[in-house]
């Protein structure tokens, strides 16, 4: 059954990243109304869903954002987590949205992006918004209920240990978790398709190298080691079969309601199909194995429940 959603709430985005294209897309006339929201998540087969993560775009440009959660909560009575993803760029939305969220949900979870040192975050985001970022991790301190996060999206020109030890240091000294991975392609999401994302072979080894040193007790960053080191992950593939639970126990859904079995894919899925026995085909016309958050956390989560 269905247990985890990632849901982009809107392709708006006021960030011009180099390693995205999200930010150039011109009509927003599908993007699904709160009403529309409340409808697609009544459906049954997203009674079991008990975490939630949105994203973007940078979702903070919803107006009606406060709207949405409240719309979700309702729809979705077992929901219990939630994950808000940002770029930090409305310091006073992104408070206010994590208040009301702390007292409807059991646990709070804000993503903050940041790329590395000032100049080169600036220049990868395409806008002066370091200083935001720090504002905002700052501001979160007086919000103890609100659970903290660091997000590094890794490409050619920020991949160096200094990139890293300093988006690090930031993280702890924000009482934040922190994670990265590498910038990746998909069709559907990032529409990317045409950017070079390349990192060198000393690039990849010095991750490599710094997540033993100083990140070994982060399970995600472990997978991603092994996907580095391998171009594999035995948490999706063993034996020569494709494990993913993309479709079954988690879902990409885009802002105009469209379902996917995860942000790579190209299949739509309608509701009715995830609640059928028939499975879910992956890996056909999806990229796999992949290293992302939203498939490796709850893969992960289905491991830990197994044991």
């Amino acid at each position: 059954m269905l247990n985890n959603i990632s849901f982009s709430l809107t392709n708006k985005c006021n960030s011009r990243c180099r390693i995205c294209n999200i930010w150039k897309t011109k009509s927003f006339e599908d993007e699904m109304s709160v009403p529309d929201i409340k409808h697609l998540f009544e459906h049954k087969c997203f009674s079991q869903v008990d975490t939630i993560s949105l994203t973007g775009g940078e979702p903070f440009l919803r107006k009606d954002i406060i709207d949405v959660v409240y719309g979700l909560k309702e729809s979705m009575p077992n929901l219990q987590r939630l994950f808000l993803n940002t770029n930090a760029t409305n310091i006073p939305k992104i408070v206010q949205v994590c208040k009301i969220s702390s007292n409807l949900f059991n646990s709070v979870i804000l993503s903050v992006s940041l790329d590395g040192e000032k100049e080169i975050h600036d220049r990868l985001r395409g806008i002066k918004n370091y200083d935001n970022v720090i504002s905002l991790l700052k501001v979160m301190q007086q919000l103890p209920e609100i659970n903290l996060s660091v997000s590094m999206t890794l490409s050619q020109e920020n991949t160096n240990l200094k990139n890293l030890k300093h988006v690090k240091n930031i993280a702890e000294n924000n009482n934040a978790m922190f994670n990265f991975r590498f910038a990746d392609k998909s069709s559907t999401y990032y529409k990317n398709m045409d950017l070079d994302l390349s990192v060198t072979e000393n690039q990849k080894k010095q991750v490599s190298d710094f997540i033993i040193a100083n990140c070994s007790d982060n399970a995600f960053l472990m997978c991603l080691k092994q996907f580095i080191d391998t171009g594999n992950l035995d948490l999706l593939i063993q034996n020569g079969k494709n494990k993913c639970l993309a479709g079954k126990k988690f879902v990409f859904i885009h802002p105009n309601g469209v379902i996917s079995p995860c942000l790579y894919s190209t299949q739509h899925i309608a509701p009715d199909d995830l609640l059928s026995k028939a499975p879910i085909v992956i890996g056909t016309d999806t990229p796999c194995p992949c290293c992302t958050d939203c498939v490796i956390y709850p893969m992960l989560e289905e491991l830990q429940k197994s044991r």
